[in-house]
């Protein structure tokens, strides 16, 4: 690929030329690229989920590019020569990571990152039978760390399951059990308990 920032011949002009390059203008530079080429039939099972993974980020692409609200959020994260339709795609081809889930002091703290960003950390806790105890969404502390405080004020013996979702939907999730520990925690705020409603479970997040 070759920028251009002034050509005598082709100052100007955009589009194919010959078959052979592509020309076109991004952020008011000139550049010059190989023309694309079809591949002759379908590609290897790989390259074909690829394609597949890339048309699905273009229609998220669309859809955030729609909404006022990721739209902005998206056009924040601008950076270098990327723009809203490029970040979105990168975006839905990542999922997010969970670097750590931890017990504390103050609640269970979870650190997780994103290539863009963590819409939203849900927590669940199950007892030692299995059942569901309680399910809320944790509180963002800094960048990267996420807190929740248990309504259930005693830990031992609990399976505690994280949810991290990005803004497109994608999930990274970690299980931790908490054998042989009693950590006792005042009531929190952000708790849904067992037997309420649970519609809309892990909703996509757009704040913080």
């Amino acid at each position: 690929m070759i920028r251009e920032q002034f050509n005598a011949i082709s100052s100007g002009a955009r589009g194919q030329f010959g078959k052979q390059v592509v020309v076109y203008f991004r952020y008011g530079r000139q550049i010059i690229a190989k023309a694309p080429r079809r591949r002759p039939g379908r590609g290897t099972a790989a390259q074909e989920r690829t394609k597949a993974q890339f048309r699905e980020g273009a229609l998220w692409s669309a859809k955030a590019r729609k909404s006022p609200v990721l739209h902005a959020i998206y056009k924040a994260g601008l950076h270098d020569a990327l723009n809203v339709h490029n970040l979105a795609i990168a975006d839905y081809l990542q999922a997010p990571v969970i670097h750590d889930v931890a017990v504390g002091d103050k609640g269970i703290t979870v650190t997780a990152t994103d290539n863009f960003k963590v819409a939203g950390v849900v927590v669940k806790l199950y007892g030692r039978n299995g059942v569901l105890v309680e399910s809320g969404k944790a509180v963002q502390h800094d960048g990267e760390t996420w807190l929740y405080a248990p309504g259930k004020q005693q830990l031992d013996g609990c399976r505690i399951v994280v949810c991290v979702k990005d803004l497109p939907g994608n999930e990274a999730v970690k299980e931790v059990i908490i054998k042989g520990e009693r950590v006792i925690y005042p009531p929190a705020v952000n708790t849904v308990l067992a037997g309420d409603a649970m519609e809309g479970e892990y909703p996509l997040l757009l704040n913080g």
